[in-house]
């Protein structure tokens, strides 16, 4: 009798523990878009496996919390459940915060804009992972590189090419960049090398256009 009312009295906290991870994982779900995935497919697992552990500290938090009701004799179901709730949310605040932001920017805000790059994204042959896309705006470019390491362009860039592979398991990659600039643009030749690592770039006036071939490797 005494077990199955400590068992009815656990399932109210572990209730308050499920339901702040199913919210949490939900609000992952929709930031986690189709973009973010194609340049961190571990992004789901990683982050849900942080969800894990905030929901074990909840859980610890309101063992410590049931314990504290013991001692001062608060026997209010209300306000224990009340204190449970903000405890979790205080605990678990860190992460409504990161997931609320990017839930904003990727889903209310750049929903379309995020969608049409990932339209534009392909995968590429090569290595054993990559990927490219053609006809992209700097806009869409900028925030290309902001997910990566790819270099930044000017604003002037258009018609921006790019083709990404690496190995994954091995330091080996190959990074290739096409653009267009202004003709009355500055732009320098570069090749570069430093053991399996080199760095090219050359560029051809077309029209009243600069075309910049830029590319980097490491084997």
């Amino acid at each position: 009798m005494e077990l199955k009312k400590m068992i009815k009295k656990a399932i109210k906290y572990l209730l308050i523990a499920v339901i702040n991870l199913i919210v949490l994982t939900v609000l992952l779900a929709f930031w986690t878009d189709k973009l973010e995935v194609t340049f961190n497919d571990l992004v789901r697992p990683i982050e849900f496996l942080k969800i894990l552990g905030f929901t074990v500290l909840a859980l610890i938090g309101m063992r410590l919390l049931v314990w504290y009701f013991r001692k001062y004799n608060i026997h209010n179901l209300t306000t224990k459940l009340r204190l449970a709730t903000l405890l979790t949310f205080l605990i678990s605040s860190y992460l409504y915060v990161v997931y609320s932001v990017k839930f904003v920017d990727h889903v209310i805000v750049n929903r379309q804009f995020r969608a049409q790059i990932a339209n534009k994204i392909k995968s590429s042959n090569g290595l054993a992972n990559g990927s490219m896309a053609e006809n992209l705006t700097i806009k869409e470019y900028h925030q290309i590189a902001s997910m990566n390491w790819f270099p930044k362009l000017p604003m002037e860039a258009t018609n921006i090419m790019y083709d990404y592979q690496y190995d994954g398991f091995l330091p080996d990659y190959s990074f290739t960049l096409k653009y267009y600039l202004p003709k009355e643009m500055k732009v320098d030749s570069m090749n570069y090398k430093n053991g399996n690592f080199t760095k090219y770039q050359s560029f051809e006036i077309i029209g009243n256009k600069i075309r910049v071939t830029y590319s980097e490797d490491e084997q």
